[in-house]
């Protein structure tokens, strides 16, 4: 069950939500100043007032899957035909703490249907990555997935930024046998250093074989996770990768050294910052 980003109870968002940064008890004189240059009747300072502050992320610990909710609550209401929008912006009943409007704003929202649809508009645009998120599989949905669908070991080739590759080194075939030091996680984003030996039988005919590039290394970026499971002690050493597309995202398994694996759900799967040299290069360098 979602949990309220601030409260220990399940999240369940009204209307309100979305319009608490206007309304409320001991409202700062700062803010209401700010407010109060805006006419929330006029339509452009209607769509400023929508974009900047009550689609402003104001709590760091409200997630992708608390702003799906709140569009489900705003959506529901839109679709009813008689629902009262208007009464949204009334004091709640008995509550012994009056709310407050800001000063220079007029009596009444004029049309309060309008102001509603302009922001279920404005956050489908501004929030579309975060609703992208919400709408990717569970972890439990993609482990279900039969092995033969999910995905073959040219997993470079099905990342997001596979030019990064190709760019070096022009080969059709991913290195199955990188180690990295270990993962960086970051927020919803997870990061690792990669690097190995390009198989041989995969260097394109080009290259003299004096000159050939034998070695690879790369950094593997995942963003926008919406589900991770992690086990293990030992997080580095060889890594064995499964990559599976999904429509929208990615299914990713990493197998790392001895006991570790790391899934996850993701937005996006990319490479970065490929390099390649030979092996009397990576000799030298570990004399």
């Amino acid at each position: 069950m979602l949990r309220h980003p601030l409260l220990n109870q399940p999240y369940q968002p009204d209307l309100r939500a979305w319009i608490g940064c206007f309304i409320g008890y001991d409202m700062p004189p700062a803010l209401d100043a700010e407010l109060s240059r805006y006419d929330p009747n006029d339509p452009d300072d209607r769509e400023h007032l929508i974009r900047h502050y009550c689609l402003a992320r104001v709590n760091a610990q409200e997630n992708f899957r608390h702003r799906q909710r709140r569009m489900e609550v705003l959506q529901a209401a839109l679709d009813d035909p008689d629902f009262d929008f208007e009464e949204v912006w009334e004091p709640i009943e008995d509550d012994y703490e009056c709310d407050q409007w800001p000063a220079g704003w007029p009596a009444q929202i004029d049309d309060s249907r309008d102001f509603f649809q302009r922001l279920l508009l404005a956050a489908r645009q501004l929030w579309h990555d975060d609703l992208v998120r919400a709408r990717l599989p569970s972890l439990a949905e993609c482990r279900a997935i039969p092995a033969r669908d999910r995905g073959s070991r040219d997993w470079l080739f099905s990342v997001d930024n596979p030019q990064a590759w190709k760019a070096v080194f022009d080969v059709a075939a991913t290195p199955y046998d990188l180690h990295t030091p270990g993962p960086q996680f970051q927020g919803e984003q997870l990061s690792l250093q990669l690097a190995g030996s390009l198989p041989r039988q995969s260097l394109p005919s080009i290259w003299p074989a004096s000159q050939a590039l034998t070695h690879c290394r790369l950094d593997l970026k995942i963003q926008g996770i919406s589900e991770l499971h992690v086990s293990g002690t030992r997080f580095d050493g060889r890594m064995r990768t499964q990559l599976t597309r999904l429509q929208p995202g990615y299914y990713l398994r990493l197998d790392i050294g001895f006991d570790c694996v790391i899934e996850c759900v993701a937005q996006s799967v990319s490479i970065a910052n490929v390099q390649g040299s030979r092996e009397e290069e990576q000799h030298e360098q570990q004399l």
